[in-house]
């Protein structure tokens, strides 16, 4: 497996500029992308100027982060103006990778953004006809671009697509070679505290695209939620349990930290990255997967 880093995890304490150079130089395969991390750059930088570092860099790019999908995306009753800015986010992103040699694209599920909070309240069969209409749709375009997309279930309780079981129902429906999954140990925990990631093994072990390797901290279970994120040596996750399941399936593609912890950007970058780096490496190399 190879080591790649996310950019959320220095996020309030880094740039795009500066992830590069501390994740060529602290040992990282790849570097997963934030969407509104590269805007910041390109308004300083040329993308020539990203082409150029990834042509002569050991570091590659692996993902695009993220594309948060609404129920209504590309449907009869979406809202123009919403599909206009969603769809120029996604081919902002597609454009870039096809400059820099990237080929996968994070794709989020829908979410309950009410402000107030709360659960996501919408229909199972209905979110599943949104999310395989959807995928489809931007298959058709991603694959113009040579991308794949992955989709990530995320498994709190305001996620429209919580488990394994209901990421490859809908991946299997898609059926198209460029949609696969990305699988975040933290977000599956999310589904109920489980540490149990035998369903692994049920999906189709060429759909797994992508991986994030993280754990949580204890807390009460109304205080759970991305920002409780922690590195996989520590916290509540099984992440032994996790890679275990993973190998079963026959994965060696890349395994990236993402956290979006606050308590890390107060930290300075290089810290940041260097632990992140090497608290991968050191699960790994524990469960004989590098």
């Amino acid at each position: 497996m190879k080591l790649s880093y996310n950019e959320a995890t220095a996020k309030g304490c880094s740039d795009l500029l500066t992830d590069l150079e501390l994740c060529e130089k602290a040992g990282f395969d790849y570097i997963e992308i934030r969407l509104d991390m590269l805007e910041e750059y390109l308004r300083k930088h040329t993308l020539e100027e990203l082409v150029r570092f990834f042509k002569t860099s050991r570091l590659k790019p692996h993902a695009m982060n993220a594309l948060y999908l609404y129920p209504e995306f590309l449907s009869d009753s979406d809202d123009p103006e919403k599909q206009k800015e969603l769809m120029n986010e996604f081919l902002f992103g597609c454009e870039v990778s096809r400059a820099i040699g990237n080929h996968y694209f994070i794709i989020v599920p829908p979410l309950q953004r009410d402000p107030l909070g709360g659960p996501f309240i919408g229909d199972k069969e209905k979110t599943f006809a949104d999310c395989v209409r959807i995928l489809g749709k931007l298959s058709d375009i991603a694959e113009f671009y040579d991308i794949n997309l992955c989709f990530e279930l995320v498994g709190f309780n305001r996620s429209s697509v919580r488990s394994i079981s209901e990421a490859d129902r809908i991946i299997r429906a898609v059926n198209r070679k460029n949609v696969g999954f990305v699988f975040d140990s933290y977000n599956i925990y999310l589904n109920g505290k489980l540490n149990d990631f035998s369903e692994l093994q049920a999906v189709e072990p060429d759909k797994i695209f992508a991986v994030h390797l993280i754990s949580g901290l204890e807390v009460p279970d109304e205080e759970m939620g991305q920002d409780k994120r922690c590195f996989c040596d520590r916290g509540v996750v099984d992440i032994d349990n996790f890679l275990q399941n993973l190998k079963k399936t026959g994965y060696e593609g890349m395994v990236s930290v993402e956290t979006f912890n606050p308590d890390y950007w107060k930290q300075a970058p290089q810290l940041v990255i260097h632990e992140a780096f090497q608290t991968l490496e050191k699960k790994l190399l524990e469960n004989k997967c590098i």
